[in-house]
């Protein structure tokens, strides 16, 4: 039976922390974790000074609670754009005069000459919808180049489909899509370069803006490369009205996509990062952070070569998720501009290009725990935070943990951060997130003598639930928890590898169909914790 209690985390006033927004939009990335429960179990697992790994460091969301809460933090990514993002959170030096300073001596040089490229008679192109079914443009219709006056209007053909000239004196990376792409929704669109993700004009304003910042000797330059990093994708014809760039975690470009005002969206990427780096600043000084200790290293996790046995005191991280994200190959465009190569030989992931399957996937995953187990100090604790809509996928992972002698800990399901489009529209997408946290001992298991059912799982669930709300779409999560406890149990569990997240939803729908729960949908689930 499981059983269910409530989580010491108060989340109530914390889920729609406007400022968090801000600072995990410093940068699109995948996967974050809000910033909360982060905290909750870095300040419940370590103490101030303790070393804390994350080993697939992404973004930076924990380093960020390390280093704000008093911890010594060491992260690992093989991907350079997340170590770039990263090593840019965690730089808590800023100043804000400094910064619009900068700003604004690129603003004087650029702004005025971007700008003509988007002017019509008295107006400027705010973004222009081109593709087969629509040819119109909101634009700004006054002359300071301030976008607080839109309109709609309709332009003619020879000036939606205008065609400019690359000038001799700028220079841009632009690498080759590899031949052979895991997600290829573009070659049949003719994009082969990372230049035909662009329209014309918009490759010559991220020119210019390129070209000026990367020969500028500014204090904040990687800053700013940062905000035009992340001005990228959304100038890019990733976008679309109803459609933003990668959420469907591929490069599809859509039939009627949006020319954005290149000037326009790096400006308000600027001044997103500007607050968030205040808002960081501000926690800084209301912990009373001084200085902070972190080591990034853009290498692969499965060796952790630059670390010492039993010296890390907490373990938190978020590995791949199997084949759901190609990072490699969405953070193509974003490497390129920032002329970075990804090695993905030690990528773990699921790739048939990368002749990377279940088997593989598991065994480097097997790799990364041996090393965790290595590197954790006796009896510290090692927090998975992972989600996938494949049972399999778990199985593996759970099951090598186990061998190596860890315990479990405990088990909780919180929801995802932000309003990602599989989130809200992909019936059969995980809609959260599961953190296992096990403890590092040298517990040995015997063989398991006992078999379970899946509807043995499903029955035991629904009878906790009889008579509260349920969420069916957290049914997933409610199962994937069950089936990990009971493999800390030594138990198998019959067929669990052939069940994914639609099959489980399916047969938690034949439990109401029979009456056993009841069809409400509710968020009681959120923070509980199973074991």
């Amino acid at each position: 039976m499981i059983a269910l209690e409530q989580s010491l985390v108060d989340i109530r006033h914390l889920q729609h922390n406007i400022a968090y927004n801000k600072i995990a939009r410093i940068h699109k990335y995948w996967s974050r974790k809000p910033w909360h429960v982060i905290q909750h179990y870095i300040l419940q697992y370590s103490r101030p000074q303790s070393v804390v790994l994350d080993p697939f460091c992404g973004s930076g969301s924990v380093s960020l609670e390390c280093v704000l809460n008093n911890r010594q933090f060491i992260g690992y990514d093989l991907n350079p754009v997340a170590i770039f993002i990263t090593e840019n959170i965690l730089s808590l030096d800023f100043d804000s005069a400094l910064f619009d300073q900068e700003m604004a001596i690129l603003t004087s040089a650029l702004k005025a000459q971007i700008m003509d490229l988007y002017k019509i008679e008295q107006s400027y192109i705010l973004y222009l919808i081109k593709g087969k079914k629509n040819s119109k443009n909101y634009n700004c219709v006054t002359g300071d180049f301030q976008f607080e006056h839109k309109c709609n209007i309709t332009l003619p053909d020879e000036l939606i489909n205008q065609k400019f000239t690359m000038p001799s004196d700028l220079t841009f990376p632009d690498k080759t899509f590899p031949t052979k792409f895991y997600k290829d929704r573009f070659s049949y669109k003719g994009v082969q370069n990372v230049s035909d993700f662009f329209s014309s004009r918009n490759l010559i304003a991220l020119a210019m803006l390129y070209n000026f910042i990367q020969q500028s000797d500014f204090y904040y330059k990687n800053l700013l490369i940062l905000a035009f990093s992340n001005t990228l994708l959304h100038v890019s014809k990733l976008k679309a009205e109803n459609v933003r760039p990668l959420s469907v975690n591929n490069f599809w470009i859509p039939d009627d996509f949006i020319e954005e005002n290149v000037w326009w969206r790096f400006a308000d990427r600027v001044q997103n990062l500007k607050i968030a780096k205040q808002l960081i600043h501000q926690r800084q000084r209301a912990k009373n952070i001084e200085t902070t200790q972190f080591q990034l290293f853009n290498k692969s996790s499965l060796e952790l070569a630059e670390i010492a046995d039993a010296s890390i005191d907490y373990l938190i991280t978020d590995p791949p998720y199997g084949e759901a994200i190609q990072y490699s190959e969405l953070s193509f465009i974003w490497n390129c501009w920032l002329q970075q190569d990804y090695d993905i030989q030690n990528e773990v992931i699921i790739n048939p290009v990368q002749n990377k399957g279940l088997k593989e996937f598991h065994s480097q995953v097997e790799t990364f725990i041996k090393h965790a187990k290595r590197v954790l100090k006796k009896d510290a604790f090692f927090t998975l935070c992972f989600q996938n809509k494949e049972v399999k996928i778990w199985l593996g992972i759970i099951q090598s943990i186990k061998n190596y002698g860890f315990v479990l800990h405990d088990v909780k399901i919180f929801d995802t951060f932000g309003t990602p489009y599989n989130k809200h529209w992909a019936k059969f997408s995980p809609k959260s997130d599961l953190y296992v946290t096990f403890k590092n001992t040298d517990s040995t298991y015997p063989q398991p003598t006992e078999t379970i059912e899946s509807s043995q799982i499903i029955s035991q669930i629904s009878q906790n639930f009889e008579h509260k709300p349920f969420d069916l779409y957290k049914g997933y999560d409610l199962f994937v928890a069950s089936v990990i406890q009971q493999i800390f149990d030594n138990k198998l569990i019959a067929e669990a590898d052939k069940l994914d997240l639609k099959g489980i939803i399916t047969l938690f729908e034949q439990e109401q169909a029979h009456g056993t729960l009841p069809k409400r949908h509710s968020d009681y689930l959120q923070g509980q914790f199973f074991v």
